[in-house]
Parts: structure tokens; C-alpha cells; sequence
């Protein structure tokens, strides 16, 4: 693990032996970034981006009604409940 990783910007995160971890800017004066460049220069190369993992969307309220209501109907008529995935799914699916 490098002491720095690159960002989805121009910015550089920088993570100290303590663990805390601060941004260095794309400043050519900013003194941080001063260093950075000179550990590039060693020369080193930093830990790449990573995408982060995506957020699951979180359903409106009619939403979460609405499943929780098919889901009901699918246990009376003895049918295995949908994902919440799986309802939105079937949801948003042309005709």
C-alpha cells in the first residue's frame, strides 16, 4: 500500500502512518502537493482509484407500500416472496 492513492478528480489522498488521511490538491504551491510530487519522483508510483461500491436506491414510502403489498399476496397464494430488487424489477419492466 502507497502512501498515496488517486481520486476520481485531480485530487490526491494522503494517509499518514497514524491512518489519518487528508486530500492534497492539484496546487502547484500547496505544500503538500510540493511533497507529492517529490515522492513521484523517487520514483513511486500511489495506490489507484476505486470505483466505490454503488448505493443501493432506497424506495419511496408508496414504494416500500407497494412491495410490502405484492410480497403479502405472493405468501397467500403460496408463491416465495420478491427481492426488493426483483419488485422493482417487475416494476419498471416495459409491458
Amino acid at each position: 500500500m502507497a502512501d498515496y492513492q488517486l481520486t476520481a478528480t485531480d485530487v490526491v489522498i494522503f494517509t499518514a502512518e497514524d491512518g489519518t488521511e487528508w486530500c492534497v490538491p492539484n496546487d502547484p504551491a500547496n505544500r503538500h502537493r510540493i511533497e507529492y510530487e517529490a515522492w513521484l519522483a523517487v520514483p513511486n508510483t500511489p495506490d489507484p482509484y476505486v470505483e466505490p461500491e454503488p448505493v443501493p436506491p432506497q424506495p419511496t414510502q408508496a414504494q416500500a407500500l407497494a412491495f410490502d403489498h405484492e410480497n403479502r399476496i405472493r405468501t397467500l397464494e403460496g408463491q416465495p416472496p420478491l427481492t426488493l430488487v426483483d419488485f422493482v424489477d417487475k416494476m419498471t419492466a416495459p409491458p
